[in-house]
């Protein structure tokens, strides 16, 4: 309250907009931090506080996440050794799909002796891009350093990583003590991995089983897509993935503006259905139309067309 009436007597003052700002962050307001540190940047673009903490923020709202990337750029400009900073936009990255990016910065964040969090961050990252035995060893590296559990978001991609490096049974049983009751937005994404990690360990019965509970959830729907069209390609039953095809529909159809790496990755599914191969060849011809210089996308389209 204290600031909030600073900043109305001295509107120019960026002491007293700074002290808003993190006065509201450390109230946990969260959405108001947010508008307080755009101001600060609008009077004084290269506050480094002010970067920094946008870049952290970034991490909270998915529409945040490229203003945060902005944020952090500008002050590796000013810091190019910020490490903490660059590590924040690795995530960031990550998070966006920009997985080249996002591992390019981890290559210099993790030189040198990276804190704990920046080693979890990064066996995420790498997890989800594709390389589970890179990603399981920074969880290892994490885990011998703190002697810590490894829970929550982090648990999901731990299992990934340990499914994608021939240990299922062992992603089974740190994803099993992970599952919520009743299921949460947290268990959604729990049950999703845990059935990819049945399915691995080939227990196709128990892999369909654990996606029961989101059967009749909106906010499920991407996840239980993603399970059920994995499960009908490697089980060879088709009427799965026509299943998966419908749900991947209805949610870019409810999305006014859906991402581009979610319509990316509803082609690519939709292009392995025959009967979905129209719908698939709209989205790339859209794709391309954004992303002209992406020569996969317009092979994919000739492919389609062809």
């Amino acid at each position: 309250a204290t600031f909030r009436t600073a900043v109305q007597r001295y509107p120019d003052s960026l002491e007293a907009r700074l002290g808003i700002a993190i006065a509201y962050r450390r109230a946990g307001r969260d959405a108001d931090a947010w508008q307080a540190y755009q101001q600060v940047l609008s009077q004084d673009p290269n506050n480094q506080l002010a970067l920094k903490t946008v870049g952290v923020l970034g991490s909270f709202k998915p529409e945040w996440q490229s203003t945060g990337i902005t944020a952090l750029t500008t002050l590796l400009k000013l810091s190019p050794n910020d490490n903490e900073a660059r590590a924040q936009r690795a995530l960031l990255y990550g998070y966006q799909g920009r997985f080249a990016d996002s591992l390019a910065d981890y290559e210099i964040a993790l030189q040198g002796s990276p804190s704990a969090e920046v080693v979890l961050g990064a066996a995420q990252i790498y997890t989800y891009s594709g390389n589970s035995q890179k990603g399981l060893e920074l969880f290892e590296r994490y885990r011998s350093t703190t002697n810590k559990a490894i829970t929550s978001n982090a648990a999901i991609a731990y299992g990934r990583a340990l499914r994608g490096t021939g240990r299922a049974a062992e992603a089974i049983r740190i994803l099993e003590a992970q599952l919520p009751n009743p299921t949460n937005a947290y268990g959604v994404r729990v049950r999703s991995e845990l059935s990819q990690a049945y399915l691995a360990n080939q227990q196709p019965m128990q892999a369909l089983s654990v996606l029961d509970p989101l059967r009749d959830r909106k906010d499920a729907r991407l996840s239980l897509a993603r399970a059920l069209n994995e499960i009908g390609k490697q089980e060879n039953r088709p009427e799965l993935s026509s299943q998966a095809a419908a749900l991947y529909r209805q949610v870019l159809n409810e999305m006014p503006s859906p991402a581009l790496p979610l319509v990316r990755e509803t082609a690519d599914v939709l292009s392995a259905i025959p009967a979905e191969r129209q719908t698939a060849l709209q989205l790339y011809r859209q794709l391309v139309q954004q992303q002209p210089n992406d020569q996969v996308l317009l092979i994919q389209q000739l492919a389609l067309e062809s």
